[in-house]
């Protein structure tokens, strides 16, 4: 009787210390896991921000993005958080800093890498952490051909088709030509979409030169008149453009041919230099002219000037990227983790952008480029115009 007294007193003071301990641990965990729910949603964006290339404005727009959003109470009131790596140029330098933003950061998604090597270093990364990356500027064919790999700009290979299409729809060209810039590891993009695009018009290029630092332009404009070139498009940035444009006044041939140019033409530096130029000059814009005032340009012109950032496509590719994300945030039942953002990202269809002449889809296809459309762009003495009241679209 006393033994089974004792024995009872014992269970229930056992019975009170597991309560009483439940109820310290219980008050240790539980802010910890109410912040956990508070923490930060952490997004990862490679770009190369130093070296001879530096593409910081999409990063920049993204970041300010985030921040007009975390005004206004982030997403279920948490903020989002935008950690930035610079690649350098590097694809060692790109792989480590994927790496480091997927496993010890912990970033749930990508969204507006600007880079000249992140794609092609990174893909398979991407695919096998199961993190999609949002580019705010695909330039590499691994862009465009990997599963997780998502880029909103229309990129240079389909913008290279598009311009040939504006040459033959608006100037009857029969005779076009191709002036590419050769990158490593695009040719057989540019390979392909101008194969295709000639077996679709029937039409074939009497001359597809490629060039690199130190090439004689001049040789290429003189190359140009002697293949009787009726248009050229041309896929220079910046620099390369205004040594082309250069070339043809100096040698006073191709200048009433159109030269129509992909997105990297369409700046500010390239109308100021050629104010008093006669020359017939066009830019392939991928999204809706930042040089015009769209009343769909509003919240994103307001947007750069609240953060002193400069308008260009790089700021815009920056802001699609952004805005695609937290749309698909929004759309998020239950918890919100790399699965369940991945899940809303590749589950996108159809999505109305005001910046883009295409829906927005994503899907869970093996290859991606879901902006398809260009619109050309007229430079009218040192003032870019709309050159077409259409876009082009590739089929």
């Amino acid at each position: 009787m006393d033994q089974g007294y004792l024995h009872g007193s014992r269970r229930v003071d056992l019975l009170s210390v597991a309560c009483a301990l439940g109820l310290v641990l219980a008050a240790v965990v539980s802010p910890a896991a109410a912040q956990d729910r508070n923490a930060p949603l952490r997004f990862g964006s490679v770009n190369t921000l130093s070296g001879p290339v530096q593409w910081p404005q999409s990063s920049e727009t993204v970041q300010a993005y985030f921040e007009s959003i975390n005004a206004n109470g982030g997403i279920r009131g948490r903020r989002l958080e935008l950690m930035v790596e610079d690649d350098k140029g590097d694809p060692a330098e790109a792989a480590q800093a994927a790496r480091r933003l997927i496993d010890k950061q912990g970033v749930l998604a990508m969204v507006g890498s600007a880079s000249i090597v992140d794609c092609a270093s990174n893909a398979e990364l991407y695919q096998r952490s199961r993190v999609v990356s949002l580019q705010g500027t695909g330039i590499e064919p691994e862009c465009f051909t990997s599963s997780h790999v998502v880029p909103v700009n229309t990129g240079p290979y389909l913008s290279a088709r598009n311009g040939l299409q504006f040459a033959r729809d608006v100037f009857k060209a029969a005779r076009p030509c191709a002036v590419l810039l050769d990158i490593p590891g695009t040719r057989a993009a540019y390979d392909a979409v101008i194969s295709g695009w000639s077996r679709e018009q029937g039409v074939q290029l009497v001359m597809v030169e490629r060039y690199g630092t130190g090439t004689d332009m001049k040789a290429l404009v003189k190359q140009a008149q002697a293949s009787r070139c009726d248009a050229v498009v041309h896929t220079g940035v910046e620099p390369h453009v205004l040594e082309w444009l250069g070339a043809v006044q100096q040698l006073g041939v191709l200048a009433q041919v159109p030269a129509i140019f992909l997105t990297p033409a369409y700046t500010e530096r390239v109308a100021a230099e050629l104010k008093s130029s006669k020359l017939n000059v066009y830019a392939m814009a991928e999204f809706e002219p930042w040089s015009s005032r769209s009343l769909s340009l509003m919240d994103w012109r307001a947007l750069l000037q609240r953060a002193k950032l400069p308008t260009s496509s790089f700021s815009q590719g920056g802001y699609v990227s952004a805005q695609v994300l937290v749309r698909a945030l929004r759309s998020i039942d239950g918890e919100i983790t790399r699965e369940s953002v991945s899940a809303a990202l590749r589950s996108v269809e159809r999505m109305e952008l005001a910046m883009l002449g295409v829906p927005f889809s994503i899907g869970a296809q093996n290859r991606h480029n879901p902006n398809r459309a260009t619109l050309p762009m007229k430079l009218d003495q040192g003032v870019w115009r709309i050159a077409s009241a259409f876009w082009v679209v590739a089929p």
